[in-house]
């Protein structure tokens, strides 16, 4: 035989190997992370994260270039929109997005909003201090607002660290509450600019004072505290309707804001230089001051009064009938101080009529006719007349002091007109050469064609 026999057995058919019990559990898990792919793919780790955030990332990258090219008003709006869109922001870092847009909104003019993202960054968890910085803007801010209830305490839990209340409230107006500082502090202003106005020799403090001590005493009458609410109700009235209509943060709004504040902070330094300079004052050169300038020192004509107001003219007339015949009959009250050519009637208010019909009666005399002002009928009696004298050195002091001030005041801002141009450079730019008026063209035919003349 050429071959040999292969005797060989064939091999048996493999046998299949059941699947064990970890790789049916595996294949059962990735079946189940499959089916929550495709039926809540929101709901996938890291599903729709990477967008949002690159998203939020551009927001602020755009928004911190916008801050150093000085464009606050397009700033604080895109960092609104990353405050919008950016997810999973702990509170501290929101708190101090929120103070970053603050600082664009001061910067563009609008406080108000400021104040409100300060606000609500209170709540967040900021470092001590970073919440210091919020806490100074945020007085800044109450301060060019003319928020000056508000300014106060706040002043005073960031000095102690304490919360207080805001005041005593006398009214709502909407989301608006009155308080009785907020009066108080409305008067002061009116009565600081009046004194101002009136040339009253006084420091800034020292007019700051006299304004407190006047307004307090009109406060203590019932009608003038009254007449006050309801001013205070109407300007509130007016502002919640101009919030209504766009007038809170239109561009008009800001741009006057941002000019008050300008002029407010200006105000301070030319105070605080003029307290500075008056530090160095000593005796003799108040001295030498009054000697040279007696004139300027003079106690003007002064009358303490009492007096009474009325519904009618005709209960006032009925009043001075009975001062002439039972003047036990009539309740007259006191005026809380004198009244002055050129200053506010105490008791009463701003009222040159008054004050010059009270300095023309003369000691104990009352009014022969009633008087109106703000819809009372008024009718005084003279307690006492003080006429025209020349004052001491002593009694003349605080006038003399506030007269140097004046000439210091003058010779003060020349010389920080010259600093301040020398550290901050100023340069005027004039207005570019008008374009010249383009020549005449001339006709097709050379200009022969020229108007005819009659």
């Amino acid at each position: 035989m050429k071959g040999s026999l292969d005797l060989s057995l064939p091999e048996p058919p493999r046998r299949r190997s059941r699947p064990g019990i970890l790789a049916v559990l595996t294949f059962l898990a990735a079946a189940g992370c499959l089916a929550l792919l495709i039926l809540d793919p929101k709901g996938a780790p890291g599903a729709g994260t990477p967008a949002a955030t690159s998203a939020a990332e551009r927001l602020r990258s755009l928004a911190t270039d916008l801050e150093k090219r000085t464009l606050h008003h397009q700033a604080a709006e895109v960092w609104d929109e990353y405050l919008a869109a950016a997810e999973g922001l702990s509170l501290e870092d929101r708190g101090r997005t929120l103070y970053r847009r603050a600082k664009c909104l001061v910067e563009a003019g609008r406080p108000a909003e400021a104040a409100r993202c300060l606000t609500e960054s209170e709540a967040c968890n900021l470092p001590r201090d970073e919440k210091r910085k919020a806490a100074q803007l945020l007085l800044e801010c109450l301060q060019t607002l003319g928020k000056e209830d508000a300014y106060e305490v706040v002043s005073r839990a960031f000095a102690t660290g304490a919360v207080e209340e805001t005041g005593t409230v006398l009214a709502r107006v909407g989301e608006d509450t009155i308080t009785r500082e907020e009066i108080r502090e409305m008067l002061r202003t009116a009565v600081e600019g009046a004194l101002q106005m009136e040339g009253a020799p006084l420091l800034p403090g020292e007019l700051s004072e006299k304004a407190a001590q006047l307004t307090d005493a009109e406060l203590k009458d019932p009608e003038r505290s009254r007449r006050a609410l309801e001013q205070a109700i109407s300007a509130h009235l007016l502002y919640r309707e101009g919030l209504e209509r766009g007038f809170g943060s239109d561009e008009t709004t800001s741009k006057t804001l941002a000019r008050i504040r300008r002029q407010l902070v200006g105000r301070r330094v030319i105070d605080a230089v003029i307290e500075e300079s008056m530090k160095a004052v000593g005796d003799t050169e108040i001295s030498n001051h009054y000697e040279a300038h007696k004139d300027r020192f003079m106690e003007e004509p002064r009358s303490e009064f009492s007096f009474a107001r009325f519904d009618s003219r005709d209960a006032a007339m009925d009043a001075i009938e009975k001062l002439r015949s039972k003047p036990d009959e009539v309740k007259l009250e006191k005026a809380p101080g004198p009244a002055e050519a050129g200053k506010p009637v105490p008791g009463i208010g701003l009222s040159a009529e008054i004050a010059a019909h009270l300095l023309a009666l003369g000691e104990g005399e009352a009014s022969d006719r009633p008087i109106e002002h703000e819809g009372k009928f008024h009718v005084f009696r003279v307690e006492k007349k003080t006429e025209r004298r020349q004052l001491s050195l002593e009694e003349a002091r605080p006038r003399v002091k506030a007269d140097l001030a004046l000439e210091k005041r003058g010779e003060a801002l020349q010389g920080l007109q010259k600093t301040l141009s020398v550290k901050y450079p100023v340069q005027l730019v004039e207005p570019a050469p008008a374009p010249a008026p383009a020549p005449a063209e001339a006709g097709k035919d050379g200009g022969a064609a020229a108007a005819k003349s009659p």
